[in-house]
């Protein structure tokens, strides 16, 4: 473990030419080894806040470097330690001698992430958010930078600071009754008890389901077109790839394994998956399509379920309703049974849109009867709260594709604010399991009333589990497991 009373420096912007560049030093010495190289006409060194001053360094081969000096002499700094900022040209070389310039006055080089490390020591972060410094830094895409923001801000460590707060008040409650049984002073009531801890597990499950539903590679987010035989997935999977990958006929179940494509849809990177139609299996290729087909279905962030628009027909003469049917118009169950199990924010589209002009009743209003009948208890999803209307589409003719990439990219980004970084989802998933179990035993223990010592004992080994992930307990090993991976100035 690094000494972290000694003061480091290194640089602290991106490698390579840029017009601005940055060198941060921190520590109990950083201003006294500023002073030791930097000259001003500004009164700078009596100032007890935050600020900036312009002025000159002296490089070696005595240059005077003009430079701006960020100045935090107390704990408001982000390593909670007096820290300087010197911001200058961008040019690698310059930056190099502004640091050699500070390790002649006594500074030492900067190790990997030390720089965060001392933040998670000092309390300012947790090691979720220490672990999404390092996603921002490494972000290969919108998704993933974003993701990475939302962790650094909080989005985990609110969670599970509160789900800790509430273990620990439960935890001194039972352990006050322990102390004090003697006297017969009940802190607690058994149903007061298995209330709390309840909510407890009802939070740390939101935190689990949350983890195991991200991809641990952090690769785009998957989102698959689905559907039956020729309800013109290919086609419209080629529109929005602007791609003539996938082989298109009138033939259905032409498309007999999947393929996949990278594309942006409203600003957000996508791999977006064309499979096989739905049919009963009829051979050994058949069945392999169809398995690869559930495959990457059960794999997608996002399925998009796919409906021939002639398949939507009014029933009865004044039209108040419609059925989804087949070419032999009997009742389709496989569509139904897929609206019927949705998963939230999956969509519904109705291709080949226009195919329906010359149709009575109007486009409009058969739409508008389809989205009735998706709200009808028959195909709504008990589980969401509520259905997803249905997108109108034209591959031939391009009309509603703008909307349906507008629509997976805002429900892409919906579930994207409950997404977890991946080093954050390898590191801490036992923990979270075992945190878990902890409290089930826990809860089992007050329900079959086993004693207080036992529900105390439990609780303790819920937070030290909870601990590991946030950082109050940690070991050398798993400091050198998170910040190992940083760059040197982060």
């Amino acid at each position: 473990m690094w000494d972290v009373q000694e003061t480091i420096v290194a640089i602290s912007s991106a490698p390579g030419a840029a017009v601005r560049g940055i060198v941060r030093i921190s520590g109990p010495n950083s201003l006294t080894s500023l002073a030791k190289v930097f000259s001003s006409t500004e009164s700078w060194q009596q100032a007890g806040r935050s600020h900036s001053v312009d002025g000159q360094i002296k490089l070696d081969g005595g240059v005077q470097l003009p430079v701006t000096a960020l100045i935090w002499p107390d704990q408001r700094s982000y390593t909670r330690q007096p820290t300087v900022e010197i911001h200058t040209l961008g040019s690698t070389p310059i930056l190099q001698q502004v640091v050699s310039a500070f390790q002649l006055t006594g500074v030492r080089l900067a190790q990997p992430g030390e720089f965060t490390l001392r933040a998670f020591l000092s309390g300012r972060l947790d090691l979720t958010q220490a672990e999404a410094v390092l996603a921002v830094i490494d972000a290969e895409n919108q998704n993933q930078f974003d993701v990475a923001l939302r962790q650094m801000a909080g989005g985990l460590a609110g969670p599970l600071g509160g789900l800790r707060t509430q273990l620990l008040s439960t935890l001194a409650e039972v352990e006050a009754g322990l102390d004090f049984v003697e006297e017969d002073i009940q802190f607690i009531s058994q149903e007061q008890m298995l209330g709390q801890l309840g909510n407890c597990k009802n939070s740390l499950d939101k935190v689990i389901q949350q983890i195991s539903g991200r991809h641990v590679d952090g690769d785009r987010p998957k989102v698959v077109l689905t559907g039956l035989p020729n309800s013109g997935k290919s086609s419209l999977f080629n529109r929005l790839t602007e791609t003539d990958q996938a082989i298109v006929t009138e033939i259905a179940g032409t498309t007999t394994d999947y393929i996949s494509a990278a594309v942006t849809l409203d600003q957000l990177s996508v791999e977006l998956i064309d499979t096989a139609g739905f049919e009963t299996a009829t051979g050994e290729i058949s069945a392999s399509a169809q398995q690869h087909r559930d495959q990457q279905e059960s794999a997608a962030d996002l399925r998009v379920l796919c409906i021939d628009a002639q398949m939507v027909q009014p029933i009865g003469e004044n039209a108040h309703a419609v059925a989804f049917v087949d070419r032999e118009c009997s009742p389709t169950q496989w569509i139904q049974s897929q609206i019927a199990n949705l998963r939230p924010h999956d969509l519904v589209v109705l291709n080949k849109i226009e195919l329906l002009t010359d149709q009575l009743p109007s486009t409009s209003e058969l739409l508008q009867l389809a989205n009735d009948q998706l709200a009808n208890d028959q195909f709504a999803n008990k589980q969401t709260a509520e259905t997803p209307p249905l997108i109108p589409t034209s591959s031939k003719t391009g009309i509603g594709l703008e909307q349906l990439g507008q629509r997976i990219a805002a429900s892409l980004r919906r579930d994207a604010g409950e997404s977890v970084v991946g080093s954050t989802v390898q590191r801490a998933n036992t923990s979270l399991i075992e945190a878990a179990e902890s409290l089930d035993a826990a809860i089992g223990a007050a329900d079959h009333m086993l004693g207080d010592e036992i529900v105390a004992a439990e609780i303790r080994e819920s937070l030290n589990a909870l601990g590991q992930v946030v950082g109050t307990v940690y070991t050398d090993d798993i400091l050198d497991l998170v910040f190992g991976r940083f760059c040197i100035g982060k």
